[in-house]
């Protein structure tokens, strides 16, 4: 194998974990997105809760500008904060 072909090899490989990566963030986004909706959809049935749910949704907004550009940090601020509002959702 020649010194080209591994070069092509590698990019592809390079190029092939990078769509890995960020097809995987996307689900991860949307999984946030959702469990948003339901930080909404818990807050119903009360003012307090409701006032949870629109704190929820000011933090993933918070979030998103302060991370913006970096995708790994605002991964996992998405992550900790969906494990919160699903602890939160499941309990009430």
């Amino acid at each position: 194998m020649g010194t080209q072909g591994l070069v092509e090899k590698l990019s592809l490989k390079g190029m092939a974990d990078e769509d890995i990566y960020f097809a995987k963030r996307d689900r991860e986004l949307i999984e946030a997105l959702h469990c948003r909706k339901l930080g909404q959809q818990a807050g119903c049935d009360s003012p307090e809760k409701e006032k949870k749910a629109r704190a929820y949704e000011q933090r993933f907004h918070d979030i998103t500008r302060k991370h913006e550009g970096r995708p790994k940090r605002l991964l996992k601020a998405y992550r900790k904060l969906l494990k919160k509002i699903k602890e939160k959702c499941h309990h009430h």
